[in-house]
């Protein structure tokens, strides 16, 4: 997916904006889905935010979202708030990539919505940064929905 110029910002910042096609789902609490990807060039900075919706096999199971990126970052600052139930809602925060940020509980079936926004200052080593999730709880499934998306504004 190309950079795509917008014409609202000022200065040499390029936005990036990426939807999800279909839906993912996992039942794994170890092991990790990839949801969006961007190239992260050596010492370049970003912020993102993304909106994932989710629906999860039981009420007990939330959704686990982490950050991963190239070795070395200078800084890096990503949070969730996920909703846990239809009326309450988790805020986490980490400072580090591979930090899983942990929604302890859902409503089921029913559809919750996630936000997910950092920031990265990256070092000198390029790579990928990725946005990924899985299930709180081994086998039960969690769905992010067809129509989450993210943007990568790079700075």
């Amino acid at each position: 997916m190309p950079w795509t110029h917008s014409t609202n910002l000022k200065g040499p910042s390029m936005l990036r904006v990426a939807r999800l096609p279909a839906a993912l789902s996992t039942a794994s609490n170890t092991n990790w889905l990839t949801l969006f990807t961007t190239p992260l060039a050596a010492q370049q900075v970003l912020s993102f935010a993304a909106e994932l919706y989710f629906s999860s096999g039981a009420n007990n199971t939330g959704l686990v979202t982490t950050l991963s990126g190239p070795a070395a970052p200078q800084a890096v600052i990503h949070n969730l708030v996920t909703g846990e139930s239809l009326t309450t809602f988790r805020n986490l925060t980490a400072s580090s990539y591979d930090t899983p940020l942990i929604g302890t509980t859902s409503a089921g079936s029913s559809v919750l919505r996630a936000q997910v926004s950092g920031t990265v200052e990256n070092g000198a080593n390029p790579g990928t940064l990725s946005l990924r999730f899985r299930s709180e709880v081994a086998g039960t499934a969690v769905t992010v929905l067809r129509g989450s998306w993210w943007q990568v504004l790079q700075h």
